[in-house]
């Protein structure tokens, strides 16, 4: 299967706003403006899901609508997308779906790069926000796929102008 792992825009930090807590943390302004370049980018590269599934929190939920209204879909939370995911948890994920390819998910870091880096048999994943990486996957267990290419948000922003 051809698996895309998405990183969530620029997000407010935690602070008073959110009661010093992680998880109302929203996309800012930049955020959102970058994002939507760089969903611009996506669909300029010809990205495509046939499903887009996303961490409940606020900022994932928004990167992932965002990116649905250039690539189309309609983003489905998923509460095994939460920030401490490992490859088991996106492993039971995508079990629940056998007949989506590609599917994109929209998650967290480190989440993203330990899923690349177990994936392809190790190394590191420079996972900044906005970042796309494209997986063939034939199995979600350690070594079981190759990465097909990373796109910082700088190139997706690039090719979305």
């Amino acid at each position: 299967m051809r698996l895309l792992l998405l990183r969530h825009g620029i997000a407010a930090d935690a602070g008073p706003d959110t009661g010093w807590r992680d998880e109302p943390r929203a996309l800012t302004a930049e955020g959102i403006a970058r994002m939507e370049r760089q969903a611009e980018g996506m669909a300029a590269l010809g990205i495509e899901a046939s499903l887009v599934l996303t961490s409940p929190l606020i900022r994932c939920r928004q990167t992932a609508a965002i990116v649905c209204s250039r690539i189309g879909g309609e983003p489905r939370e998923d509460a095994r997308l939460r920030p401490g995911m490992d490859l088991d948890d996106l492993d039971d994920v995508v079990l629940g779906y056998p007949d989506a390819s590609p599917m994109l998910v929209c998650g967290h870091q480190p989440d993203l790069s330990e899923a690349v880096a177990a994936l392809t048999g190790g190394g590191s994943v420079d996972f900044r926000k906005g970042s796309l990486a494209v997986l063939d996957v034939t199995a979600l267990r350690p070594g079981g796929g190759r990465l097909r290419a990373l796109y910082p948000p700088a190139v997706l922003r690039a090719l979305g102008r």
